[in-house]
């Protein structure tokens, strides 16, 4: 009788830690190679970097703002560019956000001013300065013609022929006032 007792406190003490690693209103959706992690319906798991001061990954309501992902994360530092993300922006279905720096005047005799491209009013040849093809500025025109402004950096990457290596080489040269 007592190996039988020994054998069921076992059995659920190893039920009840496999069940706390185990979690039913998790799943991660994947489109377009971004994934999503819907940790129950209430909240996602959403990305956060760049001039952040706790940059990393939060669970938050998909109904929240970009400031109240940021508030969770510490804030952005006193580098982060305020024209480059908007903090009225609802979180809904975006998996990751970065907050670019404002843009550096290195230390030289010569002085130019270092613009960062509206990507909500920029013309094509402003586009092509900073890095874009020819093809992929004329896309980001159409498609802000057709859509209307661009709401995060990230959506950049919503464009055709624009993907996550072009976003990266761009990001920090762009904003969105």
């Amino acid at each position: 009788m007592y190996k039988v007792i020994v054998i069921a406190v076992i059995i659920t003490i190893i039920s009840l830690f496999v069940m706390t690693k185990i979690d039913p209103g998790y799943t991660t959706n994947t489109v377009n190679g971004v994934s999503t992690s819907i940790v129950s319906e209430d909240f996602v798991q959403v990305g956060i970097t760049g001039q952040i001061i706790h940059p990393g990954e939060y669970e938050i309501n998909p109904s929240y703002t970009l400031k109240d992902l940021i508030d969770m994360a510490g804030g952005v530092t006193e580098n982060a560019d305020p024209k480059s993300y908007t903090p009225s922006l609802v979180i809904g279905s975006r998996s990751a956000f970065y907050i670019s720096k404002k843009a550096e005047i290195p230390e030289t005799i010569v002085t130019t001013d270092i613009a960062k491209v509206n990507i909500n009013t920029a013309d094509e040849d402003s586009l092509n300065e900073i890095g874009f093809n020819t093809a992929q500025s004329a896309a980001i025109v159409e498609y802000r013609e057709e859509n209307g402004d661009f709401q995060a950096l990230e959506d950049i990457m919503l464009v055709s022929g624009i993907g996550e290596k072009t976003y990266l080489s761009v990001r920090d040269k762009i904003c969105l006032m």
